[in-house]
């Protein structure tokens, strides 16, 4: 859920059905955006599977970005706006029936620029002649025939700037700064630059 995107920035964003069920609890608005969200990709799944189009739709639901400061971000440094993997990681749940096994988990680096060029192989399209796409397809990967090919990723924000290649991954920004082994230290607590 994401804060008021309206002029109004004391608007409700959830309607009142789903503030009522957390009337008087702490994070009342956020409970009710996360309930509400759940009901809406639980009837966006049942209208496929009535339509018969469940076993021919791929479907994704991803964050741009990691949770603000009041979020939980299960161990990681940094939120939102920031290079720390707190910022930069995000989780991702692909589904297609019959071509994504279930339950699996895959842990390789990708980022949303991957969506596009995995929608358009999905559709058996091609990028037109000349055009190079930033990303790569993900079904590959998602259906466990091979790994996702990107090693390195490279972010900047600001005056900040954090690379990663393989485990390894380097932060500077205001907020901290250091080498990290993000298989040993996924939380980025451990500089190992010296």
């Amino acid at each position: 859920p994401h804060g008021a995107s309206t002029f109004d920035k004391a608007a409700r964003q959830a309607p009142e059905e789903y503030l009522k069920m957390y009337a008087g609890e702490l994070r009342a608005q956020y409970k009710a955006l996360v309930t509400q969200l759940d009901d809406a990709v639980g009837a966006i799944l049942g209208e496929l599977r009535q339509q018969g189009l469940e076993e021919n739709t791929l479907v994704v639901f991803t964050s741009d970005n990691g949770g603000t400061g009041a979020a939980n971000n299960g161990g990681l440094r940094g939120a939102k706006a920031q290079l720390f993997e707190g910022g930069v990681r995000a989780p991702m749940i692909a589904r297609w029936p019959g071509k994504i096994p279930k339950g699996t988990v895959n842990s390789d680096p990708a980022s949303t620029l991957e969506l596009f060029p995995t929608f358009v192989g999905v559709a058996g399209a091609r990028a037109p002649a000349g055009v190079k796409l930033d990303g790569f397809d993900l079904l590959p990967a998602l259906e466990g025939r091979e790994r996702r090919p990107r090693a390195d990723m490279y972010w900047q924000r600001r005056g900040d700037k954090a690379a990663r290649v393989g485990r390894w991954k380097w932060v500077e920004s205001e907020r901290g700064r250091g080498l990290f082994d993000l298989e040993a230290d996924v939380g980025e607590q451990r500089d190992l630059s010296a």
